[in-house]
């Protein structure tokens, strides 16, 4: 019998007692369960870590995007494959690969009906405000406005478990307001030869994503290949009701002033002066003064339903 370790969020949304021991109980007719709790982002990591030097076949990451995102760090190359069981609030991820977005249901998809895949990750060495420093990234990042819209969003958790989507447009256009009305370009882009400034940078390498519920963001009328970036040298209020409609219509986004698509991109580099405020899959990854963003195609191997590949 395989051996899964069942890795669980119980501050996530969705997360209660009564599903965690129905999700134990549909794993543990598959396969040998250990069910953990961890105590941070960190003893997540650390615990995943121990899981694949102690041969663990499938680690399951229960909860929101954020608990997938720890999970992730410590299984790009290796032999043990991530699961995910969503209890969060939007549950990106999930929603990317078709999983079930309830627990049970994403539960029994781990008995039968499955494979496993290997999945992209985009990794980002660099440093900031801890020092050296190196995360992936498992389906979006950004610096800038992006990541000071995320941590905008988690001062307030309380108002991200109820609302959701409406939470997160609510600290987009506080933030646009508050931070970034006449804010200057501080991040240089460069890619492929070309080069920008900017004082946002979005990077997407599946075809959308989104913490909008049902409302999926592109930033470009075609999918990544493997990545496209949006780059914004800045972001005065007049332009957000186009930039609005644009995304709702799913029209290039670079087809606006002050906004630059660039499709094809397979690495490159920021510098921040002052450093800018990073996130990836929704997690703040702090302050970033330099940075090197390089795409992996098969990085990860991740259990999804046979229908879906």
């Amino acid at each position: 019998m395989q051996r899964l370790l069942l890795l669980a969020n119980p501050a996530s949304s969705q997360f209660t007692g009564g599903v965690h021991r129905t999700v134990a109980r549909i794993l543990s007719r598959t396969f040998e369960v250990e069910a953990v709790w961890p105590q941070s982002p960190l003893h997540a990591r650390q615990l995943t870590e121990h899981a694949v030097s102690d041969g663990i076949d499938v680690v399951a990451a229960m909860g929101g995007d954020g608990v997938v995102h720890h999970v992730g760090q410590a299984l790009v190359g290796t032999d043990t494959a991530l699961a995910v069981i969503p209890t969060g609030t939007t549950n990106v991820y999930s929603r990317l690969y078709g999983i079930p977005r309830k627990p049970a249901p994403a539960a029994r998809l781990l008995q039968s009906d499955n494979r496993r895949v290997q999945v992209p990750v985009l990794s980002i060495e660099g440093i900031n405000d801890a020092g050296p420093s190196r995360r992936h990234v498992l389906f979006a990042a950004g610096f800038g406005f992006d990541a000071e819209v995320v941590k905008a969003a988690e001062g307030e958790p309380y108002r991200k478990y109820w609302f959701g989507g409406l939470h997160y447009a609510r600290s987009a256009v506080t933030t646009l307001v508050r931070e970034f009305r006449g804010r200057q370009p501080n991040i240089r882009i460069a890619a492929d030869g070309r080069t920008a400034e900017a004082v946002a940078v979005l990077v997407q390498f599946h075809p959308f994503y989104t913490y909008f519920g049902r409302l999926a963001l592109t930033l470009a009328t075609q999918p990544p290949a493997p990545m496209t970036l949006l780059i914004a040298e800045g972001l005065p209020m007049r332009r957000l009701p186009r930039i609005t409609a644009s995304i709702l219509a799913r029209r290039n986004l670079g087809a606006i002033p002050g906004l630059t698509v660039w499709e094809g991109v397979d690495q490159f580099s920021i510098a921040a002066d002052p450093p800018a405020e990073g996130q990836a899959d929704g997690e703040l990854t702090g302050t970033w003064k330099e940075g090197n963003g390089s795409f992996t195609a098969e990085a990860i191997q991740l259990v999804v339903p046979t229908e879906s590949w």
